[in-house]
């Protein structure tokens, strides 16, 4: 004996082999066959053998067991009465059921008894069920399929795999009087449309939402009812996205079309070109295809799945004044559209036609501002130019940066205020203020002609600058997008000239520019002389004075005035002011004093004409009593 084995030693050839004994007082009874003979024979009396075969296949586990009742009550009697020395064997069947396009069933049978003897056990199939899994053993038995279970001393697990014949209703049993407990699991597909009854189900958070469990007690049932619905009328065609970009030339324009598309089965694709389309070009999923175009329309060969379509095509019209993108009937409705056009350089665009989501000129909107500012500076006071002339310097200047254009109308601006007089005629203002004013004016000046330069020599060889913007619109590329099509792209367009426009229309305002700068120039210099260039804005000379007499009747008053050094304000209410200052300080009242009269500034008060100078002047003490009062100044005469 060897680890609870007998072992027998036989030498070369042929041997029998008879084992005797006692067995053990169990109703069954397990032999484990370490290596399992190729053929055997049963002869047993009261008991019943599995693990033979009729066909003489041995397994590699014998289980015996007891028939009651052969040997008479009193031999079932004994057997009803035999303790077992060891726990029985004890099993879990778990079913897994597939419900899908092809009903499968996944059975395991897990040894849940210690391990340490064989087990020999047959487990029923479903209605139906057929095993496809190599090495299990499956019988028909009084109509039932069942399956050969043999687990030696120290396996733990079997499992097998089989299909199941489709049929509207699924009925699941669990048998009584096994020694197993049954687990099923039922997967649902989408396809099937699955109606439970019988015990409830096991919640379990693990599983999946589509996946359900139930762990019923011996006899317990569940139906299964099954209806697959029934599919409904659907395209089998999806567009993804469409991709048009078209680049015209002088006399034809290259297209190409792409195409994203997605089927469910192959299938021949029509495609409808634009009239005198000619085909150059095909590429499938990546490869060149040779298709060819018939009445203008192009039959795609499509398999299932995802592929990208391109054709190469073009067309025999060019660039014009309206150049429109060319349409595609591609065969079904479409998402995510994009057309494309490529205007050649030498090309003005000036206005754009499409869906909502592409280009805009917003050159148009930025000149109605600009010319709706010049009117206004025309109408400035001071302003130097008329409305016209605003006008149509501000069409040049929108072609360069606003703030260079801000310049130059600074510069004219300042030009026209130099020729207020409060800046043309002397003592208006303080000599320091016109200092800074003149610099001012020059600085300006030299900034402005900078700036119309850049003007005229961007106008004359640069591009126009028509502010293109909008979906990644920029100068002469246009694209326009639209997330959902019909079966025809749709339709976008473009005007423009040729550039040679652009430059006669910049040169004959380029001209005018020079003509007119002539004329701002000359009036500028002219208005920067008046009133001198420069002027001493902190003079260091004495100032004047003048005194001045007034008689009326015996009073006699004299004013000194200090006159105004150079650079000071000389308005009439700046002089009142001093004055009313120095009759406050040199005012006297002298009584019988002699009046001095100058005889050439007297006036006649009644005739309003000057009195005759020299010898025919009546002298002071002959003059009037109601005579108007005279002055006289220290250094000359003064009027009355």
């Amino acid at each position: 004996r060897i680890a609870g084995g007998v072992v027998v030693r036989v030498g070369a050839g042929v041997h029998d082999v008879v084992v005797e004994g006692p067995l053990p007082q169990r109703p069954t009874v397990q032999i484990a066959l370490p290596r399992a003979p190729r053929r055997g024979t049963l002869r047993a009396t009261g008991w019943t053998v599995d693990g033979l075969h009729d066909d003489g296949a041995v397994d590699g586990n014998l289980q015996l067991s007891r028939v009651v009742g052969d040997s008479g009550a009193n031999d079932g009697d004994k057997a009803a009465e035999l303790p077992p020395s060891v726990l029985p064997p004890f099993l879990l069947v778990e079913r897994t059921v597939q419900l899908g396009l092809v009903f499968e069933v996944e059975t395991r049978v897990v040894r849940l008894s210690p391990a340490g003897t064989p087990i020999v056990v047959d487990v029923p199939l479903l209605p139906g069920e057929s095993v496809t899994t190599d090495g299990v053993r499956a019988e028909t038995k009084d109509g039932h399929g069942l399956v050969k279970v043999n687990l030696g001393p120290a396996d733990a697990e079997t499992s097998w795999h089989s299909t199941l014949a489709q049929t509207p209703t699924l009925s699941l049993v669990a048998p009584k009087d096994v020694i197993w407990l049954e687990s099923w699991v039922v997967q649902e597909s989408p396809l099937w449309h699955v109606t439970k009854e019988g015990i409830p189900a096991v919640h379990d958070d693990d599983a999946h939402r589509a996946t359900t469990t139930w762990r019923p007690w011996p006899g317990e049932t569940l139906t299964l009812s099954l209806v697959r619905p029934a599919g409904i009328a659907g395209q089998t065609l999806t567009i993804d996205a469409v991709h048009v970009t078209s680049t015209p030339g002088l006399r034809s324009t290259d297209v190409t079309l792409a195409l994203d598309v997605r089927t469910s089965r192959g299938a021949q694709h029509a495609i409808k070109l634009p009239p005198g389309a000619e085909l150059i070009a095909a590429t499938i999923a990546g490869k060149a295809t040779p298709l060819h175009a018939d009445a203008d329309v192009v039959v795609v060969p499509l398999s299932p799945g995802a592929q990208h379509v391109e054709l190469s095509l073009r067309l025999p019209a060019g660039v014009s004044f309206s150049t429109t993108a060319p349409t595609f009937d591609v065969g079904g409705d479409a998402v995510n559209v994009e057309t494309i056009l490529r205007l050649p350089e030498d090309r003005w665009v000036l206005f754009c036609f499409g869906p909502r989501t592409g280009p805009a000129v917003l050159f148009w909107s930025f000149l109605v501002v600009i010319v709706v500012v010049a009117a206004g500076l025309g109408r400035v006071p001071s302003s130097p130019l008329k409305v016209y002339e605003w006008v149509l310097l501000s069409l040049g200047l929108t072609q360069v940066n606003l703030a260079i254009a801000a310049l130059v109308a600074g510069w004219l601006l300042v030009l026209g205020a130099r020729r207020t007089p409060r800046f043309a005629e002397p003592g208006r203002c303080h000599n320091a203020i016109f200092d800074l004013f003149q610099i001012l004016v020059v600085f300006s000046t030299f900034v402005g002609l900078i700036g119309l330069v850049d003007a005229i020599q961007g106008g004359l060889l640069g591009a126009p600058d028509m502010q293109v913007t909008g979906n990644g619109s920029s100068g002469n590329l246009l694209r326009w997008f639209s997330d959902r099509s019909t079966a025809t792209t749709p339709e976008a367009a473009t005007w423009s000239v040729p550039m040679w426009t652009y430059r006669a229309v910049m040169l004959a305002w380029s001209l005018w520019l020079v003509r007119a700068l002539l004329r701002w120039l000359r009036d500028g210099f002219q208005a920067f002389g008046a009133g001198g260039f420069f002027r001493d804005p902190f003079p260091a000379t004495t100032p004047k004075t003048t005194a001045t007499t007034t008689t009326t009747g015996m009073t006699t008053t004299t004013l000194v005035v200090p006159e105004a050094p150079p650079g000071a304000p000389t308005s009439a209410a700046a002089v009142s002011a001093d004055v009313g200052a120095a009759n406050a300080a040199t005012t006297t009242s002298e009584a019988n004093a002699p009046t001095e009269v100058n005889a050439s500034n007297v006036v006649d008060a009644s005739s309003g004409s000057d009195a005759p100078s020299g010898s025919d002047a009546p002298s002071g003490s002959d003059a009037p009593s109601g005579a108007p009062p005279t002055t006289s100044s220290g250094e000359g005469p003064s009027s009355s």
